[in-house]
């Protein structure tokens, strides 16, 4: 008796222990990045803003060769289903943007803000919104337009 009890202790002092898992805290800035031919877009945004307050957004532009320009163009657009059933997506508003252009082995950023209204001024809807930002790709060989996107959570 003694000897199975021993190899009981000896068993489950051996086995797996308990995981512990430490909670961490929501992060205040997510990056979305995007590659590019010849170097990447970091869209920074925030897990969740307000509407009503004013929103901004940090755009990272490196280039590894040639030049990346932008943004060029920036939309807020909102999905969803069309009335075939298909997806859809629907202009909200344009933003206005302040291009910079990086050069090859060089890093900038810009920042485009949404005070949540739409074109005519009227405030959206709490919901997700995609951003969908344009830019100039231009590798020493070819100039392509390339796109970056990120969602954002607007709620009240």
């Amino acid at each position: 008796m003694a000897a199975i009890l021993w190899c009981l202790v000896l068993a489950t002092g051996c086995g797996p222990r308990p995981v512990t898992v430490e909670r961490t805290a929501t992060p205040t800035v997510i990056i979305v990045p995007t590659e590019l031919p010849n170097g990447r877009v970091e869209i920074a945004i925030q897990p969740t803003y307000v509407l009503g307050e004013p929103t901004r957004i940090d755009v990272t532009i490196v280039a590894t060769q040639g030049t990346v320009t932008g943004p060029l163009e920036a939309r807020v657009s909102a999905s969803g289903i069309n009335e075939a059933g298909s997806p859809a997506e629907e202009l909200v508003r344009r933003l206005e943007t302040n291009a910079a252009t990086v050069t090859a082995g060089g890093r900038a950023t810009t920042s485009l803000s949404w005070d949540g209204d739409d074109e005519f001024g009227v405030r959206v809807p709490a919901d997700a919104y995609v951003l969908l930002l344009e830019f100039e790709s231009n590798d020493g060989e070819s100039t392509r337009t390339v796109r970056a996107t990120a969602t954002l959570q607007m709620n009240d």
